[in-house]
């Protein structure tokens, strides 16, 4: 997939280009159109996204991260 390829799929899909980007991989390998989904990723064991978690994400009455209403992202998997 190119750049412009995935600027006409948001554009397609009403996905704003400021639209924050997660990506998944296991490996090398191509992606392609249907390896597109905008979702709410789990960051797991990836330190730079806990960091943004941290930072970004709306926090409930007690302080405690909102994952319910967190910012959905442009998610982006790379399959074999």
């Amino acid at each position: 997939m190119t750049i412009q390829e995935l600027i006409d799929y948001c554009e397609k899909n009403s996905i704003p280009l400021d639209t924050h980007i997660a990506l998944t991989s296991k490996d090398d390998y191509m992606l392609t159109e249907d390896d597109i989904s905008l979702g709410i990723p789990y960051f797991g064991n990836c330190h730079d996204g806990s960091k943004y978690e941290q930072k970004h994400y709306p926090r409930d009455e007690d302080g405690d991260i909102d994952y319910d209403n967190a910012p959905k992202f442009l998610m982006l998997y790379a399959k074999g």
